[in-house]
């Protein structure tokens, strides 16, 4: 006679959470193993059957279903109930339930099965109504955990929000991390728990810079040595946040360590393989394919081919996992991240561009420093125009003024003499005319930077303009200065146009 006894129909099949998953049934006994899913259909959970543990483990490794609860027996030939519980913990440790079921009733087997990795424990022979409470619970549990997910979830959004305050283009590069992994991960077979640590990890994986300085972290330039040490804190900053308050450590790891390499050259630890987590080798190559294939204002966007060349080529020495590469590869023929795109409210964008020009201008005085060209739009300042024009004006007997005159003195000289040519320019701004003309003056140290995208007539007769007001300033102050210009097409970079022009 079975130990499992009929089910009672009038039970009421309200375990709505876990019908959205299924149910693997590890039991010898064929009589009680087809009983026992009996019951399951019944409350309308779907359930699979193994009569090995042996067979349980390589259901779970190969199946494409939701499992999300095992009831197993203890007692079995071949590989044992504890045998299975403990392999199957270690392979899926979050929010997978594991119910034992066995005629030993003894407080020594129940603690033994518990401390193993068991979720509950009955023991035989017990009624329907008993299962069906335990999977009752469970299936209250399973609700809170995700509603849960889902605040976390909103949570971490909003953490990433905070962050794209700072720095938009972090928060789009977030996003689009986000989607390429988790994309990889589903087409390598990832269980729906890591799928869900892979996601949150990779909206909060550079949380971090959140801490990083504006001087840094807002830098349109290369970096200097003290810059990157400063940067390269953000994934120890970022985990220590996660760690103290999220229980999935897998999450704060793909914050520490999304910039570490399988050969060992990444940082901050300079981790190697097997010591790496598996989910962090899905989210490196996604996030350097975006970082090359996104825009930003201080470079230019990256074909993909080029960019999975250089991924390729990352693979080959070593540093990045081939399998994952090649399942991005497909995961790219399908979806291109770059659809993701992150619209800023007004106000954002009010503060952003405050931001930027603070960030850009020179201590003590109006002017902008010349890189703040870089952190613009190229195509609002070029639209409808097909070149743009820069003049240098530099001057070359600085040293001896500063002698001369004094340091406070020369810097004061050199801040009426650009408010004098600002002039000029306002002038040439407010006369408008010119369909998409703009008119901008930075400074470079001593020396001053004009761009236009006028005609050719007007700027000449800008630089014109200008030299007047450097004659006079001569006159008056006894400066030297050299004047010179250059027009380039609007194909050319600003950074190639400043680099022929100031050497940057």
């Amino acid at each position: 006679m079975p130990e499992i006894k009929k089910i009672d129909q009038e039970i009421n099949p309200a375990l709505t959470t876990l019908s959205k998953f299924s149910v693997l049934v590890v039991e010898d006994d064929p009589v009680q193993r087809q009983l026992l899913c009996l019951n399951l259909d019944t409350w309308g959970l779907k359930s699979f059957q193994a009569d090995s543990g042996e067979k349980a483990l390589e259901f779970l490794k190969t199946t494409k279903e939701r499992v999300k609860v095992l009831i197993t027996d203890l007692n079995m030939p071949g590989m044992d109930g504890l045998t299975l519980i403990k392999r199957v913990r270690r392979e899926r440790p979050f929010r997978f339930y594991i119910i034992v079921i066995s005629g030993l009733g003894d407080r020594e087997t129940v603690q033994k099965v518990l401390k193993g990795g068991a979720s509950d424990f009955l023991k035989k022979p017990f009624l329907p109504e008993q299962l069906f409470a335990r999977l009752a619970v469970l299936d209250r549990v399973v609700t809170l955990e995700e509603d849960y997910q889902a605040l976390v979830k909103g949570l971490f959004d909003v953490m990433t929000e905070m962050l794209g305050s700072r720095d938009s283009y972090t928060m789009e590069h977030s996003l689009r991390v986000a989607g390429l992994s988790k994309r990889v991960g589903i087409k390598m077979g990832l269980l729906d728990d890591e799928i869900e640590a892979l996601e949150l990890g990779c909206l909060v994986h550079d949380v971090g810079k959140i801490a990083i300085p504006d001087d840094v972290l807002l830098k349109p330039g290369p970096f200097d040595t003290l810059d990157r040490k400063i940067m390269n804190l953000h994934p120890t900053l970022g985990a220590g946040f996660l760690e103290k308050r999220y229980p999935d450590l897998r999450v704060a790891e793909i914050a520490r360590q999304h910039h570490e390499r399988l050969d060992g050259s990444g940082y901050p630890h300079g981790l190697s393989r097997g010591e790496i987590h598996p989910l962090v080798e899905i989210v490196s190559p996604c996030d350097v394919y975006e970082a090359l294939v996104a825009k930003r204002p201080y470079k230019t966007p990256m074909s993909k081919g080029r960019a999975l060349e250089i991924i390729s080529d990352e693979v080959e020495q070593g540093r990045f996992n081939g399998d994952v590469v090649k399942c991005l590869k497909e995961v790219l023929d399908e979806w291109d991240p770059l659809t993701i795109k992150r619209e800023n409210s007004s106000d954002l964008e009010f503060i952003e561009s405050f931001r930027k020009k603070t960030y850009f201008r020179e201590p003590l005085c109006s002017f902008y420093n010349y890189r703040y060209i870089l952190s613009l739009e190229k195509e609002q300042l070029i639209e409808s125009v097909d070149s743009y024009t820069f003049i240098l004006v530099d001057f070359s007997n600085i040293g001896e003024a500063n002698r001369k005159m004094g340091y406070f003195k020369t810097d004061e000289v050199l801040d009426a003499i650009g408010e004098r040519i600002q002039e000029v320019l306002n002038t040439y701004q407010e006369m408008g005319g010119e369909k998409g003309s703009h008119t901008l003056l930075f400074r470079k140290g001593p020396d001053f930077l004009v761009f236009t995208t006028h005609t050719k007539d007007v700027t000449r007769k800008i630089e014109e303009d200008v030299k007047r007001v450097l004659k006079e300033s001569s006159r008056k102050w006894g400066l030297r200065y050299n004047v010179r210009s250059r027009q380039f097409s609007v194909d050319e970079s600003f950074r190639k146009a400043l680099d022929l022009m100031v050497g940057i």
